[in-house]
C-alpha cells in the first residue's frame, strides 16, 4: 500500500529530536522503496519505539553483527532492544554489548505462511528478523503489540546533507537477511556477560524491579535508547540535559498511555518505582563499580545543558485515529492539523464509525436533517396534535377504551418529517405465512369493534431505535372524527385483484426488491374513540421513501 507518512509526522521527528537538523527525510509515493545514491530506509514506528538518529554504537555493532537492515526488523524488536539498552545504562551503568545480548535473546526467521507454498518458505521481505527471549533467559519478559503489523507502512527516506555522518546506519540492501550469527551464544564464555547475570539476580531478590520499571525509565525520562547520546543513562543530571529529546516532564498517567501505545503492560495509573534508575543524583554503588570496572572508565565529560522547552514536543495526544502509539507534537503549540475533505465526507465517515448499519446508508439527507435537529422539541402538543407538530412527552399509561395502556416515551431524536402521499397498507410479499389474513382489507359492512378507531402515524413522530430489521416508529395516535367520509390521504387500499393504474406522465420506478422478514411496529390509541368504520393508513416516513432501495413499502402488518 506505499507510506503513509506525512509531513507532518516528520516535522514531529525534527521537534522531537529523533532526526537533526542535517538529515534530510522525505516520504515515498512510491509502493515499494525506490532508493537514490547516499539514501536509507527507515521507519516512523521505529521512532516511536526509542531508535533515534544517528544509531546507538549498540545499534550499529548489532547490525553489522548479524548483517541485518532496519527494515528486517519489526517495531516489535526495536522495543526489545530499547529496553535491553535501558537496562544496561540505567540499572547496571554499563553499556549494551552484543555479547549480552546474545545470552538473553535470540533471533529467527519470519517466513512467507501458506499451504501452497513449499518448503523451505522463503523468507518474507520486511520484517523477516524476529527478536524474541532465548528459552531459559533470566531477562525480563516484555510483550510488544500484536497490532504492529502496519509498520512497514511507515517508512520514508533519509540523506545527509553535509558531509557529517548523521545517519550511521548501513547501506540499503534490499536482500533478504543472510543469517550470519544467527546461532552466535556467548553462555558463560563471556565475563562481563556472566557478571549480568549475577547482578540481575541480585537485584531481583533484593528490591522489587520489574519489567515496567524499565519501559517507564526511559519514556519518563524523555531519551532514545537506541539513538547516539554523550552519556550513559546512569549519567543523566536534570530537564537540561542534552541526551533528553525534551526537558519536560510526564505525568505518571501519561506515562501510562505512552507505554501502552507501545507495548502490551498492566502498569497502574498510580504506579510507584519498584527499583528507583540510576542518575547523578542515585549513582551506582561502589560494589557495583568494584563489579564492573567500565562505569568508572567511561565517566561522563563536562556538563553542558541546553535551553527549555516553550512547550512539549512529543506529548501525549488522545486522537480518536491514534494508531501504532504515534504521538504527533503540536506545532508551535497549536493543535494538530485537521483532516481534509468535504464536510459530507467527514459527516458520513463519522456515522459509518459509530451508527448501526441501516442507520448509516440511510442518505445524506436524512443524516443532515438528524444531525440538524439536535434535541428534543420541548413543545407541548395536544393529544391528537397536528401531522407536522412533534408529539410531546406523555404519561407511561393512557385510557384505551375502559382500560390503561402502558405508553412507550420517544426517543432523543425525531424522525424528519414525511413529504408526499401517505402509504397504503398492502399485502405481504408472496409465500409468507398469514398472507391470506392481510390480503384484502376488512369488509366495510362489518361492525366496527369496540374501542376501534382511525389510526395514523404522525409523519414528525420520533424513533426510539432505528435498526436493520427493527423498526419502531415511535407511537400511533387515536383521533379525527370517526362519521367523517375517508380522505384521499386516508383511502383504505385497494383490493390486490384491481388492476394497477398510475396518473399520466408519472415516471416508471423499478419495483422494490422483497423484504426477507416483516418489521415490527406498535400503535396505541391517545384517547378511547367512538364507534364507527374506521380506515387504517400507515404513514410513511422521508428516511424510508428515502430508503426505497433498500426496503418496499410495506412496513408492518396489523391484525
Amino acid at each position: 500500500m506505499g507510506s503513509n507518512v506525512t509531513k507532518y509526522e516528520i516535522d514531529w521527528l525534527y521537534r522531537s529530536r529523533r532526526i537533526p537538523e542535517g538529515v534530510t527525510p522525505a516520504p515515498g509515493d512510491e509502493i515499494e522503496p525506490e532508493l537514490q545514491p547516499g539514501e536509507h530506509v527507515v521507519f516512523l514506528a521505529h521512532f516511536e519505539r526509542g531508535f533515534g538518529l544517528p544509531a546507538s554504537p549498540f545499534f550499529r555493532e548489532f547490525l553489522n553483527f548479524y548483517e541485518l537492515q532496519p527494515h528486517h526488523l519489526p517495531g516489535n524488536a526495536i522495543f526489545y532492544l530499547s529496553c535491553f539498552a535501558t537496562f544496561m545504562e540505567a540499572y547496571i551503568g554499563i553499556r549494551p554489548t552484543r555479547e549480552t545480548f546474545a545470552r538473553f535473546f535470540a533471533l529467527r526467521i519470519n517466513s512467507v505462511q501458506g499451504k501452497e507454498i513449499p518448503k523451505p518458505k522463503p523468507p518474507v521481505q520486511c520484517g523477516s528478523c524476529i527478536v524474541g527471549s532465548r528459552q531459559g533467559s533470566t531477562f525480563f519478559k516484555f510483550s510488544g503489540l500484536e497490532s504492529c503489523r502496519a509498520w512497514q507502512g511507515t517508512f520514508f527516506y533519509v540523506k545527509n546533507d553535509g558531509p557529517a555522518n548523521l545517519i550511521d546506519l548501513p547501506p540499503f540492501n534490499a536482500a533478504p537477511p543472510s543469517r550470519a550469527n544467527w546461532s552466535y551464544n556467548p553462555k558463560t564464555d563471556h565475563i562481563e556477560t556472566n557478571r549480568v547475570v549475577r547482578f540481575m539476580a541480585t537485584l531481583k531478590k533484593e528490591t522489587n524491579i520489574c519489567s515496567d520499571d524499565i519501559i517507564r525509565t526511559f519514556i519518563s525520562r524523555r531519551v532514545l535508547p537506541l539513538k547516539r547520546r554523550r552519556h550513559r543513562m546512569s549519567e543523566m543530571y536534570g530537564p537540561g540535559d542534552p541526551t533528553k529529546i525534551t526537558g519536560c516532564p510526564l505525568s505518571k498517567k501519561d506515562i501510562v498511555h505512552k507505554a501502552r501505545q507501545i507495548c502490551q503492560t498492566a502498569m497502574p495509573f498510580d504506579w510507584e518505582w519498584g527499583f528507583l534508575p540510576l542518575s547523578t543524583t542515585n549513582p551506582p554503588t561502589q560494589e557495583a563499580k568494584d563489579r564492573f570496572p567500565t562505569i568508572h572508565a567511561e565517566r561522563r565529560g563536562i556538563c553542558v545543558k541546553r535551553a527549555l522547552d516553550s512547550f512539549d514536543p512529543d506529548p501525549y495526544i488522545r486522537w480518536r485515529d491514534l494508531k501504532m502509539g504515534k504521538t504527533p507534537a503540536s506545532r508551535l503549540g497549536r493543535s494538530p492539523p485537521k483532516p481534509t475533505g468535504s464536510s459530507d465526507d467527514l459527516t458520513m465517515l463519522e456515522i459509518h464509525e459509530h451508527a448501526p448499519p441501516l442507520r448509516a446508508e440511510a442518505g445524506h439527507e436524512f443524516v443532515d436533517k438528524l444531525m440538524a435537529q439536535g434535541q428534543k422539541h420541548k413543545a407541548p402538543a395536544s393529544d391528537a396534535g397536528s401531522i407536522q407538530a412533534p408529539p410531546s412527552k406523555r404519561f407511561r399509561t393512557e385510557p384505551l377504551g375502559e382500560k390503561e395502556v402502558g405508553m412507550r416515551r420517544y426517543g432523543r431524536k425525531q424522525m424528519p418529517t414525511a413529504s408526499g402521499p401517505a402509504l397504503k397498507l398492502g399485502s405481504r410479499p408472496a409465500g409468507s405465512e398469514g398472507s391470506a389474513r392481510t390480503s384484502t382489507p376488512p369488509p366495510r359492512s362489518s361492525p366496527a369493534p369496540s374501542g376501534a378507531g382511525t389510526l395514523r402515524l404522525p409523519s414528525g413522530g420520533t424513533t426510539n431505535n432505528f435498526r436493520a430489521g427493527n423498526f419502531r416508529a415511535g407511537k400511533f395516535h387515536l383521533g379525527g372524527a370517526p362519521s367523517a367520509p375517508p380522505s384521499p390521504r386516508t383511502a383504505p387500499p385497494p383490493p390486490p385483484d384491481a388492476p394497477r393504474t398510475k396518473p399520466a406522465g408519472a415516471a416508471p420506478t423499478a419495483p422494490p426488491p422483497k423484504l426477507s422478514k416483516l418489521i415490527k411496529g406498535k400503535a396505541t390509541a391517545s384517547k378511547a374513540p367512538s364507534d364507527g368504520q374506521q380506515s387504517l393508513v400507515l404513514h410513511v416516513s422521508k428516511a424510508a421513501s428515502d430508503f426505497s432501495e433498500k426496503a418496499t413499502g410495506l412496513l408492518g402488518r396489523i391484525t
